[in-house]
């Protein structure tokens, strides 16, 4: 065997079996099944809503009614932590491809701009369909193109353009002054982005691609002292070839990290993904969805100071198959079950009957390259176990009690100092010194480690009464930051063909972090609270015009150490769709 035979096979034969396996699938298959992106899977609650441009210029508030700010202003990083889990604990699909960094194992929303992206939000442990780190939930992001023009003034900039319902193309430019609260500088945010979604044959094409600046504070530079001259920018894209049963695409994300105009850091990651599979109707009283998937993740780092630089370079495999089954019988049951590579292996049961629901599934989640590895400033771990849990979820409608239990985590553990006696002091008979000890100080860099278990429980509420909508959230976790109370009441009318609404959340009883500073007698961290407006008035000639008012009550509290949220903000947005 040559070489070039001796790597193919070491390194591609797993995703080649997988491959043949996914075709014999297709082949085997006799009756024609709906989009295995979106596997119907019964007793689970399901919320798919828009990304409005017109009323937001976050995709995450979309996810998030009661999310309230993110720390460091447009650019900071975003993830969806909904339930009282980690963000890591989360799944985002975009196009039909997991998107989730190889690097973090998180998704990062804070450079997604809203323009009108259809998400759905499923919930409970969804392990057996959408693989490692479901447990909290999954989100499926699907890019759709409305053809037509937009733009936007006052605090932000944005302006898209959409000549077909194929191509669009938008910039955005933000500023909320400086992205910390010990300083006045102005920090800005620039986002170009170009999305496509293009019919060939009997498939379709989408695609997203992101080019982005973002200043920001307090950063290490070159010769490891603090700086508020910091840039990061970067490229993130998207792209999806995919039809009924097939998506092959791959997401990739790349970081330039830049202090005084000195390079200090860059990382580079993608995850080429292929799935294949059916849902068929055997009969009225039984579906059945099974497939295949397999994936490549690439993870690469430079690290750089007046030392010299570090590279690493790392990658890794995942694969696995899934069977989905959702029968009638008296009631509605589903059953699923998931065999993947490194015993990434999940099972799931849902019952159903009118408005109950019932589900309990376990998930896990791989260490990810970067636990496992580190870079130049943090020592990787490849001994970590995988973390593990279990999740039950049981409702009524509109209401629903969850809970999940975290068998072994995976924790960030900060670097530290040890010193060493090597020669201890001496003394004479009186105890008067006569040497002094000779001591070493030993730094151990961070890393990752297990950490134990853990359990976030909590209720959810969300309904409608007329023009009212309230959603009411209780969270019970151990995870820092998370409100134990969250809601949402909004307020929507139309008088003489004028959309007007009302929007007002809070999140409240935030549990401490290990660096917040609390106030005298205060259990919690500050509450949060926004006061939005929205106005719209749509013409026949398929005109719009939108004015938000954004906390309006000028609410400006400490979200995190260093990071304040963002004052009073006025957009103003016409939009005109052809």
């Amino acid at each position: 065997m040559n070489d070039f035979d001796k790597n193919f096979h070491i390194n591609f034969s797993p995703l080649y079996a997988v491959f043949v396996f996914m075709l014999f699938m297709l082949w085997a298959s006799e009756v024609k099944g709906d989009e295995i992106e979106e596997v119907v899977v019964v007793a689970q609650q399901e919320t798919t809503v828009e990304a409005d441009p017109l009323k937001t210029s976050r995709l995450i508030e979309a996810l998030l009614p009661a999310f309230t700010y993110n720390a460091g202003g447009y650019g900071g990083f975003v993830g969806y932590a909904e339930r009282g889990a980690q963000t890591i604990h989360t799944s985002v699909y975009v196009n039909g491809v997991p998107a989730n960094e190889p690097g973090s194992g998180w998704y990062d929303f804070g450079h997604d701009i809203s323009s009108g992206q259809q998400v759905k939000i499923i919930t409970g442990a969804n392990g057996v369909v959408y693989g490692s780190g479901s447990i909290a939930g999954t989100v499926l992001i699907k890019d759709t193109i409305n053809k037509g023009f937009s733009y936007r003034l006052g605090d932000e900039n944005f302006v898209r353009l959409a000549p077909v319902e194929q191509v669009e193309v938008s910039l955005f430019k933000g500023s909320i002054g400086s992205v910390r609260n010990d300083n006045n500088e102005k920090d800005d945010y620039v986002n170009k982005t170009a999305r496509l979604n293009v019919d060939v044959g009997d498939f379709v094409i989408v695609g997203k691609f992101s080019e982005y600046e973002y200043d920001y504070d307090n950063c290490y530079d070159y010769d490891f002292s603090t700086s508020n001259d910091c840039l990061q920018d970067g490229k993130r894209y998207n792209i999806a070839i995919r039809n009924d049963y097939v998506t092959i695409g791959r997401n990739y994300s790349e970081a330039d990290y830049t202090t005084v105009d000195n390079p200090t850091y860059s990382n580079e990651s993608f995850r080429d993904y292929m799935r294949v599979g059916n849902q068929s109707e055997l009969s009225k009283n039984l579906t059945i969805a099974y497939g295949v998937d397999a994936e490549r993740q690439t993870y690469n780092t430079i690290s750089t100071n007046s030392f010299g630089s570090t590279e690493l370079n790392y990658e890794d495999e995942n694969f696995g198959g899934f069977i989905n089954v959702n029968a009638k019988f008296i009631m509605d049951y589903n059953f699923g079950i998931r065999v993947g590579n490194d015993d990434q292996n999940a099972m799931r049961l849902g019952i159903e009957k009118g408005p109950w629901f019932f589900n309990v599934g376990n998930s896990f989640r791989k260490a990810n390259l970067y636990e496992k590895f580190g870079d130049g400033w943090v020592d990787g771990n490849e001994e970590l176990l995988p973390e593990e849990g279990i999740g039950y979820e049981v409702g009524f409608g509109v209401l629903s009690v969850f809970r999940y239990e975290f068998e072994e985590t995976i924790e960030y553990q900060p670097g530290y100092t040890t010193t060493t006696i090597i020669t201890p002091a001496t003394y004479d008979e009186e105890g008067n010194i006569l040497t002094e000890a000779v001591t070493e100080d030993v730094y151990t860099n961070p890393t990752y480690v297990n950490g134990g278990d853990y359990i976030t429980q909590g209720i959810r509420f969300s309904n409608n009464f007329g023009p009212f909508m309230l959603s009411l959230k209780y969270t019970d976790t151990e995870q820092t930051r998370v409100p134990k109370y969250a809601g949402v009441v909004q307020w929507a009318q139309t008088f003489n063909d004028v959309d007007l609404s009302l929007k007002y959340a809070i999140n409240s009883d935030r549990k401490p972090g290990p660096y917040d500073v609390l106030a005298e007698d205060e259990d919690f961290l500050e509450d949060l609270h926004k006061l939005n407006f929205y106005l719209s008035k749509e013409w026949t000639n398929g005109v719009t015009l939108s004015f938000v008012g954004e906390n309006l009550t000028n609410e400006v509290v400490e979200v995190v150490p260093g990071y304040d949220t963002e004052g009073r903000e006025y957009h103003l947005t016409i939009q005109y769709i052809w």
